[in-house]
Parts: C-alpha cells; sequence; structure tokens
C-alpha cells in the first residue's frame, strides 16, 4: 500500500506495548528483535512509527535501538501507560495514513475505548494478542466476580458481556475461548466497524499459548494479511537481524 494516492499521508506502524526493543529466550539466552525494530527495519519504510511502553528503562532502550536504525528519523517512543495515552498516540497520526497497530499485552490488558480511540475517523488494521490460554482460562471467575474488570475494560461498558457469556453456556476451556472471541469480533463489528478476522494460534511445549487476532474494516487488507503472514512451524516469524 506504500504510494498509493488514498494514503497521501503514507503508512504509519503503532506499538502499543514495545517493550524494550529486544526479546530475549529464557531456555537458551538467544536474543531476537522486538516488534519496533522489525518494523523499523521494514523493506519499505513506515511515514512514522509510534512506540509506547511503560517502563520508563524499557522506552529508553527502546529509543536508543530505533535510533540506530534505517526508520530513525521516523521514530518516536512514548513513556505511560498505552490506555492514558490513546488521544496522544491518535493525535500523532496523520488523517489520510493507513495504520497497523500491534498490541500484544500479557492479558487482557487493553482497553476497547483504547481500540475505538485510536481507529475513530482512521483506517486501522489491528495485529492484537488475544491471550486467551495465559489470561483469560485462568482468572475468568475472578473477572467475572468483579465489577470493573479486566474484561469490564476489553469489551467496553456497553457490552452486556456477562450476560452473553451466560447465554451461551460456556463453562471452561475451548468453548470460553469461542465464546469470548465471538463476543470481541460483535464489539468491534458492530461498535467500530471491523469486518473480517484471522486467528493464527501460538503454541508452546505443552500447547496454546494466545493467538495473534488480524483485523480491518476493509477486505482487501484481511486478503494481504493472509498473503503474508507465511510462519515457520512454531508460529513465529523468521527475521534476519542482529544486534551490534
Amino acid at each position: 500500500m506504500v504510494g498509493k494516492p488514498q494514503w497521501s499521508a503514507g503508512l504509519v506502524y503503532v506499538d502499543l506495548l514495545a517493550g524494550p526493543g529486544i526479546c530475549q529466550i529464557r531456555d537458551n539466552g538467544k536474543r531476537l528483535p522486538g516488534s519496533a525494530l522489525i518494523a523499523a527495519h521494514a523493506s519499505k519504510q513506515f511515514a512514522k512509527i509510534i512506540c509506547v511502553e511503560l517502563d520508563p528503562q524499557n522506552a529508553e532502550a527502546c529509543r536508543e535501538r530505533l535510533a540506530l536504525t534505517p526508520s530513525a528519523a521516523q521514530a518516536e517512543v512514548l513513556v505511560g501507560d498505552c490506555n492514558a495515552l490513546i488521544d496522544d498516540v491518535s493525535c500523532r497520526i496523520p488523517r489520510r495514513a493507513l495504520t497497523l497497530a500491534f498490541i500484544d499485552p500479557p492479558g487482557f490488558d487493553i482497553q476497547f475505548s483504547t481500540l475505538a480511540r485510536l481507529s475513530q475517523n482512521r483506517q486501522v488494521d489491528y495485529l492484537l494478542l488475544f491471550a486467551d490460554a495465559i489470561d483469560l482460562i485462568r482468572n475468568f471467575d475472578e473477572y467475572a466476580a468483579n465489577e470493573g474488570s479486566k474484561l469490564d475494560r476489553f469489551f467496553g461498558t456497553q457490552s452486556k458481556w456477562r450476560e452473553l457469556l451466560r447465554a451461551s453456556d460456556a463453562k471452561s476451556g475451548h468453548s470460553l475461548s469461542e465464546a469470548v472471541r465471538k463476543l470481541f469480533e460483535r464489539q468491534m463489528k458492530e461498535q467500530l466497524g471491523y469486518g473480517g478476522f484471522d486467528y493464527k494460534t501460538i503454541k508452546g511445549p505443552h500447547g496454546k499459548l494466545y493467538d495473534l487476532v488480524y483485523t480491518s474494516k476493509h477486505a482487501r487488507g484481511l486478503e494481504f494479511w493472509k498473503k503474508i503472514s507465511l510462519t515457520d512451524q512454531g508460529g513465529q516469524g523468521e527475521f534476519n537481524w542482529r544486534e551490534d
């Protein structure tokens, strides 16, 4: 989509939980590029790269690493809670830009109001980590019992998710994940105008860890996503990178 006249302001990459810029595998110590660095090394550069990181030290590390990339002039890092800073992020996105927002929280920490604000009057495609196996299934009873829980903020105040999940008779495991997924799709479609959804399951040695959810307001977005999402056997994409 680079250079298309309908996106005269170019392509924008938003990373709401950017981390320090690199990841380290616990088992073998191998260091890999984080999502922000992968975006910064894209063969066709983004017009802007906007990162948010809660931890000040991680934010500074990410900023320093981005400064060494081909996209240094286009990248900036904001420090703070992405849900609280979403107005600042939105103001930095030009109106005639096509945006990819990557959101990979460790649990159901992103708020529906954040997704709504970022995509308001903009073309924003989301790639979202859906932490059902590592958060939802483990903590569902606690979330259901407490008003103002993570799931209340994730689905939004008007979702009536407790009533809908009770009606679905979803109790645990796979059935609960499927019911929550359908409710999320419903909210995104009815409230924000999103259409197609695609899920890519990421597994660990002992089974499923989470899903990556891609969604777009435009059918072509989903078409392009399916074409480019070629992965290795474990579900992770390959990227040639070294840290100097």
